[in-house]
Parts: structure tokens; sequence; C-alpha cells
């Protein structure tokens, strides 16, 4: 067995000593068994993409990430479609799919999955020429994403606590177009507060946008929700941080394997948490059983 450990020393609040605990927690899970493995501390932007590439071509079975969902996502995409799994150290303030797959925050118990835990095959979403694998996000929550990500408080305060004030702010500057929404068979027009693919049954942080969806299933959840007034909104928010947004009139949620988004010049799209500006139409797809990821 050889495993990669790769390491993302800025990722999460306060996380300190990360590549100590890792490798303890390695040696004590190699500790007189057979295998070898390495730690590899990724000190610039792409050099988790480069350093999981690497891997794979060595034929490393698995590679471990330890970061945020970023961070997974970067290695992730790399591992698509190869014979690399994936392991997860989850030091962001998300940690989506990890959530998802039920992996904790626990570093031990983390790499400990190298000899308790089993390979899984799940999906993969690819949107706008790149992969996800927990949501895809196109409207409040796309454009929430990104200024949370470039607000001045988001960069000294990680988490939750951020997100209120910048809720608002964006809910009350938010002024979407119609957009036209074809997910298989089935059309709509909408204004849209939500639009999201879910892979996964939540963005992240705890927060479900798709209880029950399933990461394994050959679908995505697309779940979208018209611009409705303040009142409503905030009910909407509500059950998605706190539960019971399955039970929500204003959302629509559609199992699909293709999905296309049009009406807008220009989107604020993000991805497994990572934001950026997409121009034109959108193309949403599903990849079956795509990744394989170490899980409980």
């Amino acid at each position: 067995m050889k495993a990669r450990f790769i390491i993302n020393p800025t990722a999460g609040p306060k996380r300190g000593r990360i590549v100590e605990r890792v490798s303890a927690a390695a040696r004590e899970v190699f500790l007189g068994g057979q295998g070898l493995f390495d730690i590899k501390v990724s000190e610039r932007k792409g050099a988790v993409a480069e350093l999981a590439k690497d891997a794979a071509r060595l034929g490393f079975d698995f590679v471990f990430v330890s970061g945020g969902d970023g961070t997974v996502n970067e290695a992730a995409s790399i591992l698509v479609g190869t014979g690399t799994a994936l392991g997860i150290i989850p030091m962001g303030s998300g940690n989506g799919l990890a959530g998802a797959l039920g992996i904790t925050g626990d570093v031990k118990k983390a790499v400990g999955l190298l000899k308790e835990g089993r390979v899984r095959e799940i999906d993969a979403g690819c949107a706008c020429g790149r992969y996800f694998f927990s949501t895809a996000a196109f409207a409040l929550e796309a454009r929430l994403s990104m200024a949370y990500d470039r607000g001045f408080i988001a960069r000294r305060i990680r988490g939750v606590l951020p997100y209120a004030p910048i809720a608002l702010i964006e809910y009350m500057r938010y002024r979407p177009p119609l957009v036209k929404v074809s997910a298989d068979n089935e059309s709509f027009e909408l204004v849209p507060l939500i639009l999201t693919a879910a892979n996964a049954d939540r963005y992240g942080k705890g927060a479900y946008i798709a209880p029950g969806a399933s990461l394994d299933d050959g679908l995505l959840d697309f779940c979208a929700a018209p611009r409705v007034n303040l009142w409503r909104s905030l009910a909407l928010a509500r059950r998605i941080v706190f539960g019971g947004v399955e039970r929500s009139k204003d959302l629509r949620r559609i199992p699909a394997r293709h999905i296309r988004l049009s009406g807008a010049g220009e989107w604020t799209v993000e991805l497994d948490g990572e934001p950026f500006i997409w121009k034109g139409e959108v193309e949403i797809r599903v990849m079956e059983k795509r990744l394989k990821v170490l899980a409980p």
C-alpha cells in the first residue's frame, strides 16, 4: 500500500502542527505493516493538483488531502478516472464532501480509515468545464460564496459567523434575470433566488440543500427557488441551515443527469466552495462513479 498526504497549511482556523499530527497518525497506521507513505506540503497555488497528479502517475493507492473544500476539489479533480483513491482530512470551514461521506475532523480517525474504511466509487459533476463533487451553485448562494471569499471579515473570521451580515447585504443587492432551466426532459423559467445542482446533500458548514441526495446514484438533485420576499427568503435560509428544507414550498427539487441554464450573460458560479465568473450558457452533467474515495 502506498499513500501520499498533501497538506494545505493555511486551511481552517487555528490548525497548527498539522504536519506533525498527520505524520504521527500515518506512522501508527504503517507501523509494522507493509507499504510506504510520504507527506508533501502545498506551498503555492496549483501545487495540490501537481502533487496529486504525480502520485497517480507513480501508482500510489491513496492520495490524502488535508484542507478545505477547495483543496479537496483540486485533488479530486485530478484523480477522476484514475485508480488512485482520494482520502480526506477535513480542515476547512465548510467540509462539504467530507461531511457527506461521514468523515470527521479527527486526524487520527481520518488517517485510520486506511485500515478501517472502505473505498467507494462516487459520481462527479461537471459544470463550466470543471468538476464538482458536492454542489454547484449559480444564483444568490454563489454570490454569497464570492462575497464571503473576498470579504474583509471572512478573511479574519472563518466559519459561519460572517455569513449572516454578508447574506443580508447580498440579498438586498441581488437583481437576478429571468432564467430558463432545462433539466433532462423538464423545462421551466424563474427569477431565481437559488439554483444549485447537488451531488451531495449539503453545501458545507452543516447547511443542507438536498437531504437524502446520493453521491453514487448517477443523478444530480437540481434545487431551484424563485426570488421571494425577505421573510420567505429568511424562512428558506433557516430551513437550509437548521433542517427541514425538504418541507419548503419555495424549493423545487428535480433529479437529473443533464441540466442547462440560460438567460444570464454572466453568472457567478460556485463549485465546492470556490467561486468564479462564467459567461454564456451553463451546461451541467453528472459522470457516474468516476471518483474513488476512502470513507467509513
